[in-house]
């Protein structure tokens, strides 16, 4: 006799269902295959479309005024990934198993309700999990930013509460014998009004494995889900820790029931285990982030014409980097064609730069996506405006021998970093396609389509000219310091620091900066002293004579706030000082 809640088996939609028995007649009503066309699903169906998998909110067709039921459609678009689950189990069994499991140790997640898979030669070509919608929750981290200080007012006890239970179920999951591999707070629901116990829900269980995960894979998910609540406080942090420790049967204490809280010394201890982690974890997650312009994803996506290699940003089409190639060519070198077509005539573009390897232009286009969203634009949020446009020549034999040895090439290198900066919030040109011409060898140039900047030209530009007086120009140094102190924090270096690329403009009084020539940027690159002085140098020695020791060395003292003193910011002065007068000017 089978268990009263084990699974049934439902032959619909030309697959084989694995479902809870009361689930098992809306099965054949419930239209999944739909999931193939996100394109054809109404208003508020479509949550999610990736590469990777689709989801979709549907009603349930055996209750349609009841809750709605989450689809995912997992995609197995790589031979390698195919392969690989012939061995391994597929993800929708993976979060069928972990579901359940987590369910029957008393841990709050979805009700995972039938998984699918559909296979070709023992190969899984797609599969399907349907899960229950949880009424009357929102993401943890949207919850923690939004609404937490306005309820924290009305409830005076409930974030200590909140991060109480957050500890409550993170020693739950790590001692039920579950590890958790993407454990952060996009994968965590909260029912505000729930009562005290029942508000956090884990979701999104593809990633979760049912064996415990050692220290080493604690401290990743104390580390990750840390990493996703920048805005939690550290005395915040430190609370969830302290609380952790006392529950987890790892810990400190008794092995079973609620311990006496850990000492000063262990949860210092474990502090900084748990930060290690963490920058190890913000290290990945954003050499990760810097390379997803490189393949397809949600934003970006790769095409193929008779001359390029397209990677591009899918809401900003591909005749509309074509067609900046275009005027862009016809701007530098006359009317002329780039690829096979006739190159439009009458669209204006203006010159920035033409120098011996690079030309800069500014061009027309009438597809220009707003760059603030994460998410692909529709077509109807597209606008007419400017973009910027780089050309990187190779005219001699020699120039392109060495760009086809070259891993990467100038263009893909400042179209990664274009994407880097951007990921790390630090200001600079947003890329929106990159043109790679196919073969190497060839004379065609390859093209870095990036947002046009309104700026007031660069700080060259402005140092040349009228420079502003007293309190404006101070604050212009201090808009120079921060930049570069942002890159520190960041670990990025830009080796290419000169006065030129630096882009300002000035609104109300207050100075914004963005960096330029990015192709010869390096992340994960901490800025130790012997390349802070190379930054200073080059940018102390472009800037003209009527540039004051003064404002250079309020600069200096911006820049070292915090993490020189007084003796060895001078000994940089005079190191940059001595370096700068070695150098002729700018390049």
């Amino acid at each position: 006799m089978p268990e009263p809640n084990s699974p049934s088996s439902v032959e619909a939609h030309g697959m084989q269902w694995t479902c809870v028995p009361e689930f098992a007649a809306a099965i054949p009503l419930l239209d999944v295959l739909k999931l193939r066309r996100p394109s054809a699903l109404g208003h508020g169906e479509l949550v999610k479309d990736n590469p990777v998998r689709s989801v979709a909110c549907l009603a349930d067709p055996l209750q349609p005024d009841g809750l709605r039921l989450y689809v995912k459609r997992y995609k197995f678009p790589h031979r390698s990934t195919r392969l690989k689950h012939l061995i391994l189990p597929t993800q929708p069994a993976r979060e069928w198993k972990a579901s359940r499991a987590l369910q029957a140790a008393g841990i709050h997640t979805c009700d995972v309700l039938a998984i699918a898979v559909r296979r070709r030669n023992l190969l899984p070509r797609e599969g399907f999990l349907v899960s229950r919608e949880i009424p009357d929750t929102l993401g943890l981290t949207n919850f923690l930013r939004d609404q937490l200080p306005d309820l924290e007012a009305q409830r005076p006890g409930y974030r200590a509460q909140l991060i109480d239970e957050l500890a409550a179920l993170t020693a739950a999951i790590v001692d039920g014998g579950f590890y958790h591999h993407d454990y952060h707070a996009g994968n965590l629901l909260i029912r505000p009004q729930a009562p005290a116990g029942e508000r956090i829900y884990v979701v999104d269980l593809h990633s979760a494995r049912c064996r415990r995960p050692g220290r080493r894979g604690l401290l990743r998910m104390l580390g990750m889900l840390a990493l996703s609540l920048p805005s939690l406080s550290h005395q915040d942090q430190t609370t969830f820790l302290r609380a952790f420790l006392a529950r987890w049967e790892g810990g400190p204490g008794p092995p079973h029931g609620r311990r006496a809280s850990p000492s000063d010394a262990t949860c210092a201890r474990w502090a900084a285990l748990v930060k290690k982690a963490h920058a190890g974890l913000r290290r990945h997650h954003l050499r990760s982030r810097t390379r997803r312009c490189l393949v397809r994803g949600t934003l970006f996506t790769v095409d193929t014409t008779g001359a390029f290699r397209v990677h591009r940003r899918r809401d900003f089409p591909l005749d509309a980097a074509l067609s900046a190639v275009w005027t862009h060519a016809d701007a530098v070198s006359g009317p002329q064609s780039v690829v096979k077509g006739k190159a439009p005539s009458g669209s204006g573009a203006r010159v920035l730069r033409k120098g011996r390897r690079t030309e800069v232009t500014l061009c027309l286009s009438d597809a220009v996506p707003p760059l603030d969203a994460s998410r692909p634009a529709r077509p109807a949020q597209l606008t007419s405006g400017r973009v910027c446009v780089k050309s990187f020549r190779r005219d001699s034999l020699l120039a392109r021998c060495k760009d086809a040895l070259r891993l990467s090439g100038r263009a893909r290198i400042a179209w990664t970093a274009s994407h880097g900066f951007s990921v790390r919030r630090i200001a600079a040109a947003r890329p929106l396609a990159l043109l790679e011409s196919r073969s190497k060898l060839s004379a065609l140039p390859d093209y870095l389509v990036m947002e046009a900047l309104h700026t007031d030209g660069s700080v060259a530009a402005l140092a040349a000219g009228r420079l502003p007086q007293g309190p404006a120009r101070r604050r212009l140094g201090q808009a120079v310091a921060s930049l570069l102190g942002q890159l520190a924090q960041e670990e990025v270096y830009h080796p290419d620091t000169k006065p030129g690329n630096l882009l300002v403009k000035e609104t109300d009084g207050q100075y914004k900066l963005w960096l330029v020539d990015l192709d010869r940027a390096k992340f994960a690159t901490p800025l130790t002293r012997r390349r802070w002085v190379k930054c200073l140098t080059r940018l102390n020695a472009g800037l003209p004579a009527q540039v004051t020791v003064l404002d250079r060395m309020r600069c200096l003292r911006e820049c070292g706030r915090g993490r020189w003193s007084a003796r060895e910011r001078l000994q940089i002065a005079r190191k940059v000082q001595r370096l700068s007068l070695r150098r002729r000017g700018p390049e």
